[in-house]
């Protein structure tokens, strides 16, 4: 009985540093000196990471040093998967002195990955370029006794190698932690938190711009739903099952693509009589060259049970909701005709006539679709070539379900398309995804008062 108590005493011995080092591979005190010549002054950078939330979500500290500038950062870095952090783009300055780095910031972007070698543990930094887009550090020439200095620190953040290397094991800790993760008035990418009456989301995938090789990943509360797929097979997936309490999906943007930046834009819908939806977007302003963004549900299955964290703050931006006043999306997938229905969207129309353009903006392949407007058939069989083709739609009150269904794979799989609606004197782009196993569904509430 006394060695079995003993063996289990050493295992455990054994055990506790191997499981502490673990939980704690992020968490702690990260620096780096960039010296690239003896005779100058080198830059001092040094990263504090606090406790997850979700085992996602870190909030962070950077600081910089160099000659007389000091510069003090609040910002968000997300897990990717269990060798990379994915860097938050909005870095909130809590002190910049004498001047400020302006956009530049941005530079720091992409992943932190997780290394350890002969000179020990390193975090090194795998940027998203951001070549030639435009963005320059204001002020440069301001004030010619610091020119010098911003391109220094210009050009660290913009090519130069960074690799931070672990000094202290201790988690930062301090008050503003909390508001990093909950956001209140500033944005460092998790958007404001959303109650949904069910417990699974429709989910749809859109290239804002066009397909251009962009990619994507998915996490939720630390699983992840989506490795690096591009955005053209993205919309395959469509269905998010909710956890109880708090639920962290994080969408990060692999590359920049063909065309810069990534413009993948996610559109989750929440279930019940109060079923919205809600767009988030790698093309808004505030998340424009973004390598991370943060969607926050909340489910309770029972009424009254308490959530798993705190109350709902208010953020900026705020969560793009898309129709608030749209009728309830449904809670499950239906399936048609052995297809499943996927959904690509739903818009409100004042008019009741409906323009509708569907035309190919990528290699004619062959594609062949039939279109249905409320269980009516408009087009059978209609091949998707560059030039188009335009259909007049007639609108009925209320809910309007128009039916994409692929008759071919084309050349090139899947049967792909771009479909513009004009109505009420605006245009607006959707991308058709379909195959033998989906078709797609573009949902319009006619909704004109007589």
């Amino acid at each position: 009985m006394g060695i079995r108590v003993i063996c289990l005493l050493l295992i455990w011995v054994i055990a506790l540093p191997l499981m502490a080092s673990l939980q704690s591979r992020w968490a702690g005190t990260w620096f780096m000196q960039y010296k690239p010549w003896p005779h100058i002054t080198a830059i001092d950078m040094k990263l504090r990471i606090a406790d997850p939330t979700a085992e996602m979500l870190y909030p962070a500290k950077l600081e910089l040093i160099y000659g007389s500038f000091r510069g003090e950062y609040e910002l968000l870095l997300v897990k990717k998967n269990e060798e990379q952090l994915a860097i938050g783009r909005n870095k909130y300055p809590v002190l910049e002195e004498p001047f400020g780095l302006g956009p530049w910031m941005m530079y720091l972007n992409g992943v932190l990955e997780y290394q350890e070698g002969e000179d020990g543990t390193e975090m090194v930094l795998k940027r998203l370029w951001l070549d030639n887009f435009g963005i320059f550090m204001r002020g440069l020439y301001d004030n010619e006794f610091y020119t010098n200095t911003k391109v220094f620190l210009r050009d660290f953040m913009y090519r130069e190698d960074i690799a931070l290397r672990r000094v202290d094991g201790t988690p930062w800790t301090h008050p503003d932690t909390w508001r990093i993760v909950n956001t209140d008035t500033i944005y460092y990418g998790v958007y404001d938190p959303i109650v949904s009456e069910g417990q699974v989301l429709s989910l749809t995938i859109q290239d804002e711009e066009r397909y251009d090789r962009d990619t994507v990943t998915i996490v939720h509360n630390g699983n992840v739903l989506a490795d690096r797929i591009p955005l053209e097979q993205a919309i395959a997936l469509d269905i998010i099952t909710l956890d109880s309490g708090e639920n962290y999906l994080a969408f990060f943007a692999d590359n920049y693509g063909d065309m810069p930046p990534n413009t993948a834009n996610f559109i989750i819908g929440t279930p019940g009589d109060s079923g919205q939806l809600y767009g988030f977007n790698f093309s808004a302003h505030a998340n424009a060259y973004a390598t991370v963004m943060v969607a926050r549900f909340q489910y309770q299955p029972v009424a009254g049970e308490t959530s798993q964290s705190g109350a709902a703050s208010t953020s900026v931006p705020d969560v793009p909701r898309i129709n608030s006043q749209e009728p309830p999306i449904q809670k499950m997938p239906t399936y048609v005709k052995g297809r499943r229905d996927q959904r690509i969207g739903q818009l409100k129309a004042s008019t009741r006539t409906l323009m509708m353009e569907i035309r190919d903006e990528q290699m004619e392949d062959g594609d062949i679709i039939s279109l249905e407007v409320n269980g009516a058939v408009i087009t059978e069989r209609m091949e998707v070539n560059r030039q188009g083709r335009r259909f007049g739609v007639s609108l009925q009150r209320g809910r309007n379900r128009i039916v994409f269904r692929a008759e071919n794979l084309g050349r090139i799989p899947p049967n792909t398309a771009v479909l513009i609606i004009h109505a009420d004197g605006k245009e607006q782009k959707f991308h058709l995804s379909t195959d033998f196993t989906r078709n797609n569904v573009l949902d319009v509430v006619f909704d004109k008062q007589d």
